[in-house]
Parts: structure tokens; sequence; C-alpha cells
């Protein structure tokens, strides 16, 4: 008698195989709603109407699931006037978090990027922060889902900065000028911090090294690109590079700090209601400063 055996692939439901065979550490669109994660299939009808829907994987070697696990750990649908996020962060259990955003409350998009690990984030104006990790291997994708948010909380146009620009000779920083250029028409930077300079942070006031910031002006946005935290261990490698996009309509106030004790830091609060977003400046930022009461914004202490 011959007993045959089962392979796994053969017992798999067609339609868990075919998400397996596709999963990877892309984001992938939702066409339909066999395409949507059994986690959130019952949020598809309402959906399905979004301009962009897209489901967003887990953290997962191929090697570690099967067909028929809980393999996407969110959902993203973008909608014309607003943006729905659902999220699973138990696999196989617990609840799913829900999150609704009008583009009228966001106040700004910041990116982060440290070698295959991505944050995409929406800042909001009551002072939240809706964070989407994902793998770098989707920076494509999201570059178009921030275009399409950008394109939804975009201001009017402000006069550009009359000071000579400051001229970066950091090769990141000279090609976000030009990407932002070729995207915006005209990008003006007026603070580059160095890179690898000894300083001191916050904290005990440890000497760390400096790893670089840059502050522009496009016609609707101010945009800081950065890599991550302002400073590093002398002896530890760097790879982080984060950008954020803040439209000039959205913003209410400026404060600017002098360095604390400790530290060799100015701090430049940007704030949008609630939200404040916070820069380390090595340089004193007197030209952002100057720029920003041009155009409008108010001071405070």
């Amino acid at each position: 008698m011959t007993t045959r055996v089962v392979h796994w692939r053969e017992a798999a439901d067609p339609d868990d195989l075919r998400e397996y065979d596709a999963f990877g550490p892309w984001i992938d669109p939702v066409r339909s709603d066999v395409e949507m994660p059994r986690r959130f299939r019952s949020w598809y009808p309402e959906l399905a109407s979004a301009q962009t829907l897209l489901k967003i994987p887990r953290d997962f070697d191929r090697a570690q699931v099967r067909p028929g696990d809980d393999l996407y750990q969110s959902v993203l649908a973008i909608f014309e006037d607003r943006m729905c996020l659902l999220r699973a962060e138990t696999p196989g259990g617990g609840e799913v978090e829900r999150r609704d955003v009008r583009f009228g409350d966001v106040v700004g998009v910041q990116r982060q990027v440290n070698l295959l690990r991505s944050t995409w984030t929406l800042l909001v104006a009551d002072g939240s922060r809706i964070a989407v990790p994902h793998s770098s291997a989707s920076h494509d994708v999201i570059d178009k889902v921030t275009a399409q948010v950008r394109a939804q909380i975009a201001g009017t146009e402000r006069a550009l900065p009359t000071v000579e620009p400051v001229h970066p000779t950091d090769h990141l920083f000279k090609g976000r000028v030009s990407q932002w250029a070729r995207t915006l028409g005209t990008a003006v930077p007026l603070l580059v911090d160095p890179r690898n300079v000894p300083c001191r942070g916050s904290g005990r006031g440890w000497l760390q090294l400096s790893t670089g910031a840059m502050i522009l002006f496009t016609p609707g946005e101010l945009v800081i690109v950065d890599r991550g935290e302002a400073t590093r261990p002398v002896f530890m490698p760097n790879y982080a590079v984060g950008t954020v996009e803040l439209p000039y309509d959205r913003l209410t106030s400026f404060t600017l700090r002098p360095p604390a004790r400790w530290s060799s830091f100015y701090e430049l609060v940007l704030r949008a209601d609630a939200q404040e977003y916070v820069q380390l400046c090595l340089s004193a930022p007197d030209a952002v400063v100057d720029q920003l009461r041009r155009i409008g914004l108010t001071e405070t202490a």
C-alpha cells in the first residue's frame, strides 16, 4: 500500500497560496477583495473607492511563513480628501486599530530611512503623528503617496529668500537640493550644518560627532533634510536619512532657543497648531529665522 504525502502547497487555500507567492518586502496595491488581506477584508467595500489602496507587509522572512499566515501589518487608503489607516500590530490576533484623518488636519509629511527600514509619517494638527513603518524597497510607492498628500495640503506660495543661498558640498544635500528644484521649481538652502564635527548633544554632554542637517525653502514649503539623530557616537556609523516637508500655510508660529547647558545645538521649534517639530541646528539659523519672519510667521518666546 502506497501512502501519498500531500505537500503543504497542495493543501493550501488557492487565495492564501496566491497571497503567499506574492509576499515580499514591497508594498502592493489592493485591486479586489481577494487581494485584501483576510485580517482587513471586511473593510474592503468601504475602502474600494480609494484613489490608492495599499497593503503593507510585516517584517517577515519568507522562510518564517506559510500560506494563510497573517502577512500584512496594515492597509493604507488615500482618498481625495482624507486618509484611512488600518493597523494590526499583533500577528494572528488582537484588535485592528483604525485611524482616519482629513487632509485639512495634516500639517506636514515626514520620511525616515535607515538602510532597509523606513517610516512614513503624517504630522497632524492635534499634535499626533501617524507612522507607517515599511521596507525601503517600496520607496517609489511611498513617493507617489507623498505626492498625493502634498497636492492636498499645499497652500499659497510665499516670497523666496533674497539673501545668497548656502551652497552645500555634502553629496546628500547637493542631491536633495537638485531633487527639490526639479520637483518644485526652486529650492533655496539657508542652513547647512556639516557632519563629523565634534559637538555635544542632549543628555550628559558627552562628546559626539554631528551628523549634519539642511533647511531649505521652496515656493510653498519649508523642507528639512537630516541624517536622523543630530549626533552619533564617535565610533558608530550612521546611515539614516530624514526629510520633513512643512507647508507654510499650516505653520502657525516658531521659536528659536539658544543651546542649553551641555549642548552645542540651537533648537528651532516649528509649530502648526498643537503639532511641534523641533530641529536641532549646530550653526545659528539666523537666515532661516529672518526668512520665517519675512513670510509672516509669528515668533514666540
